[in-house]
């Protein structure tokens, strides 16, 4: 029993994780493609988040301990037959009869690859807005990549192979994908599409509001979190593998000012005016004539504002090595709470670095 239940346990660890991580960037496409955000679509994409990582750990975990571990006679032999399942069944009813076979771990095992991928052929409906050959389609490469990849021991990741590769499997997991698709259009299952919608690009223009606005600023810290981790990672990896070491001044100040950079200052100056984040959620800096913001406001704008408190958020841990003076880092602090509080309270929901530069936020659709 407990082999049967981890690998959920595994799969909604990782789905959790990776939803966790990568939910920002699924929430900002969302927004840029649909114009909005929808329970429906977000909880049927985490639904599938969580899926994928099971398919995973049911078919690929555990991974051996070593690359050599099961490069032994008689471990991990393909089968290659079609239908060996069928002659499995037939023995196992002859020994067993048809109550024991009910219960057996032959018939079960079958039954699991059918189950098992019956979800894959739902969303390829509902999520995916496809239909029946869609379904099967995708179950049967779905089934076949892992398939080879347990043929090939994840692409020669291994020495040996630690799984049967099965073209019964291919077969029962095709099987339960084309019954998922099938069943996917009963009521019951209407809920996991989300609403249909045009492209956000040909939708009319919609009110700049407070939570919008928000949103946007959200999107810019997620994209800038992951920007910096995965930079750190690999600048960590390289030191691992004898590369030169990064000083702490160039972790802790000049990277987050390179990404914050990136990120903030060098879109608001580009041609439509905005972050990345701010381009997702169709908005644009203007004058506050609803003309796109000259770029030395643009620019004042977004020191002043989110980028520039992102900056000092993300270097605040080093803030003490390169400003010695406590009062200088007392003002910063005040002045972040300031920003947000007038960004909460001000009635047209400038902001403070809106109302300092003179500029505004439109719905770029507008123009």
């Amino acid at each position: 029993m407990q082999t049967m239940f981890w690998p959920a346990t595994i799969a909604i660890l990782g789905g959790a994780l990776f939803l966790a991580s990568a939910g920002v960037f699924l929430l900002a496409v969302q927004y840029r493609r649909h114009g909005r955000l929808s329970w429906r679509r977000t909880i049927t994409t985490a639904t599938a988040a969580v899926y994928g990582f099971g398919l995973f750990s049911y078919t690929m975990l555990p991974l051996p301990a070593t690359r050599d571990e099961f490069c032994r006679p008689g471990v991990a032999i393909p089968q290659l037959v079609p239908g060996r399942f069928l002659d499995d069944f037939r023995l196992a009813i002859m020994e067993r009869g048809l109550s024991g076979f009910a219960t057996s771990f032959t018939l079960w095992q079958v039954l699991f690859n059918i189950i098992l991928f019956m979800p894959l052929g739902i969303l390829a409906v509902r999520w995916l807005r496809g239909n029946i050959f869609t379904g099967v389609l995708l179950g049967f490469a779905a089934s076949l990549a892992i398939e080879l990849t347990q043929y090939t021991a994840i692409w020669g990741l291994y020495t040996c192979a630690y799984r049967v590769a099965d073209v019964d499997d291919l077969i029962t997991n095709t099987a339960g994908a084309l019954l998922g698709a099938m069943i996917a259009y009963l009521p019951m299952f209407r809920f996991l599409s989300g609403p249909v919608e045009a492209d956000a690009a040909n939708a009319p223009a919609r009110p700049v509001t407070r939570t919008r606005r928000a949103l946007a600023n959200i999107f810019d810290a997620g994209f800038t979190a992951a920007v910096l981790f995965v930079i750190g990672a690999a600048l960590e990896l390289l030191e691992r593998l004898g590369a030169p070491e990064f000083g702490k001044q160039w972790m802790n100040f000049w990277l987050p000012l390179l990404v914050v950079f990136f990120v903030f200052w060098l879109p608001s100056l580009a041609p439509g005016r905005a972050t990345l984040g701010q381009r997702c959620a169709w908005l644009m800096l203007t004058d506050g004539q609803g003309q796109p913001a000259p770029a030395g406001r643009a620019l004042l704008r977004s020191l002043l504002g989110f980028g520039g408190i992102n900056f000092l958020f993300q270097i605040s841990t080093s803030m003490v090595d390169f400003t010695p003076y406590p009062l200088l880092n007392m003002l910063v602090v005040i002045y972040i709470a300031i920003s947000a509080f007038y960004f909460i309270f001000e009635a047209k929901h400038r902001g403070l670095a809106g109302k300092i530069s003179g500029t505004g936020f439109i719905d770029r659709r507008a123009l």
